[in-house]
């Protein structure tokens, strides 16, 4: 009589990927993110030795975003690029609505984007409302154009989007609102679903 000694590979299945963003841009919404992105990281991380100690190979599906947001707070946009673009796990951005303000910044650090077909992506200026001293006043100055300077050049190297258009934003303080062909054209999004 012969016993059967060989290992079944036990893999636990990778996370959900799916993160759903409908809300504004701020400490609590982003924190929710930037822990699902590590988490997802760090389970992948161990997939993969767990997958080579068998000689096999682990393909992490990407992690999607799902983006309705009118936007918010740009200092906490900021930490979830941060997040987003060391991210060794791929990371697909989806438009399904609004992308707006700091939700377009999220749409264009994907790996991937995509936007469906009546999403809007916006970009506008960086607004600020503060209140105090005039050196209070002054120091917000600075640090609002230090941020506007920091998402033109993400804007700049993210997408199709020229310098020349970004100048006019600001000079004529639009909100620049374009559909999902507008979007592709000008590689704000990789492709209309």
């Amino acid at each position: 009589m012969t016993q059967n000694t060989s290992a079944t590979l036990r893999v636990p299945k990778p996370m959900d990927r799916k993160i759903f963003f409908g809300k504004q841009v701020d400490q609590s919404s982003i924190e929710e993110i930037v822990k699902k992105i590590i988490t997802i990281n760090e389970d992948d991380d161990h997939l993969t030795k767990l997958y080579s100690l068998y000689e096999l190979d682990y393909h992490p599906k990407p992690i999607e975003i799902y983006i309705d947001s009118y936007g918010g707070y740009v200092y906490q946009i900021l930490g979830l690029v941060s997040i987003m673009e060391k991210s060794k796990t791929e990371i697909h951005t989806i438009a399904t609505g609004a992308a707006m303000s700091c939700g377009f910044i999220m749409l264009i650090f994907g790996h991937k984007r995509f936007c469906y077909e009546h999403a809007t992506p916006m970009y506008h200026q960086v607004s600020s409302g503060v209140m105090g001293k005039i050196e209070d006043l002054e120091q917000s100055v600075e640090q609002t154009k230090r941020l506007q300077n920091k998402l033109e050049e993400f804007t700049l190297r993210k997408t199709k989007i020229s310098k020349e258009k970004l100048d006019q934003i600001r000079k004529e303080k639009i909100d620049w609102y374009m559909d999902s062909e507008e979007a592709k054209r000008l590689n704000v999004v990789d492709e209309i679903l």
